[in-house]
């Protein structure tokens, strides 16, 4: 009696993961449309106030625009591999050097602290709590490095929209007037 319950469980249990795939993974694969035949589709159709659209467009790139775009992957890229990397290639340098330093700083607590806890003559409780100190030093760091990686991202995407939106001549200065001595 016992082993056909369990059987009727697993059973059950089987065909609810079946279910479950073909609802979120196989049926909406079967009626899915590539990119690619959305942009054949699209082009067969064009509504009528596309032309007005794309008249207006050009207005905002900036075809004398000397702006390179910027990869926000190359960024993800070069903050992983060095904290700050990727704002130092969008020309943050300040943010780079800021995320540089506060990483840099919690990554050498955090030795400091474990070297201590291997090497020093302490006893039990005193190694112990340099050892979750040199942790806690270590978990900061991290999250200081992902925040900085993901946010060389964020910079990097919305350097783009404001250059594909505004152009290079768009002021950079936060201020309504500028004043320009020549």
């Amino acid at each position: 009696m016992q082993y056909r319950i369990k059987a009727y469980m697993r059973g059950t249990a089987v065909f609810l993961v079946l279910m479950f795939v073909m609802a979120f993974y196989i049926v909406p694969a079967i009626y899915s449309v590539t990119v690619e035949e959305q942009a054949g589709k699209k082009a067969e159709s064009a509504p009528s106030y596309s032309d007005e659209f794309t008249a207006k467009v050009p207005e905002r790139r900036d075809p004398k625009s000397r702006i390179q775009e910027r990869d926000p992957r190359l960024a993800c890229m070069l903050s992983l591999i060095v904290p700050g990397g990727g704002h130092v290639y969008l020309r943050e340098d300040l943010k780079g050097a800021g995320f540089c330093i506060l990483t840099g700083a919690s990554y050498g607590a955090a030795a400091y602290y474990l070297y201590q806890a291997y090497r020093g003559d302490y006893d039990d409780s005193e190694k112990k709590s340099k050892l979750v100190i040199g942790g806690l030093f270590v978990m900061i760091g991290a999250i200081i490095h992902v925040v900085g990686i993901v946010e060389a991202y964020n910079d990097a995407v919305e350097i783009n929209e404001r250059n594909f939106y505004y152009g290079a001549a768009h002021s950079q200065t936060p201020y309504i007037a500028e004043v320009v001595f020549e």
